[in-house]
């Protein structure tokens, strides 16, 4: 028998850890030199510092604070055909509290609703499906109310 459900894949091996109950969020998955100190998102072989393989893997905090960010406007993918044929998304830069600055989809892309230093937490979100009809799922974060 083919077991026919769904699966939830991230986008990129090594990014994150994806929830295991309804309770768990979720993580990034980072990673810390232990010769020297150096933290990395994403995960990596190699410091980028000094070059050493000697990583250790690191659960990073799922709360962080808007450093800078943009909204982006790219064409709607097929079939929408929205009036307005360019469909704003959010980006940004955000600050976790390991003192890492992290590159990421904003789930706001009204910049009147976007302020730096404001307080951002992590959710995993479905991103597409594979070819397969398995979620594919990518980090965001959003504005803490």
């Amino acid at each position: 028998m083919v077991d026919s459900a769904k699966k939830q894949l991230p986008i990129k091996e090594g990014m994150m850890k994806l929830p295991q109950s309804p309770s768990d969020k979720g993580s990034l998955i980072g990673c810390k030199c232990r010769k020297c100190g150096q933290l990395f998102f994403v995960k990596r072989e190699m410091c980028e510092n000094c070059q050493s393989q000697d990583l250790e893997e690191i659960t990073l905090s799922g709360t962080g604070k808007l450093y800078a960010f943009s909204i982006m406007y790219y064409p709607a993918p097929p079939p929408y055909k929205p009036s307005n044929p360019f469909v704003p998304f959010g980006i940004g830069w955000v600050e976790l509290p390991e003192g890492l600055v992290v590159y990421s989809l904003l789930t706001e892309n009204d910049a009147s609703k976007l302020k730096v230093g404001m307080k951002l937490e992590l959710i995993l979100s479905k991103f597409t499906e594979d070819k397969d009809g398995n979620d594919v799922i990518v980090p965001m974060f959003k504005p803490v109310k």
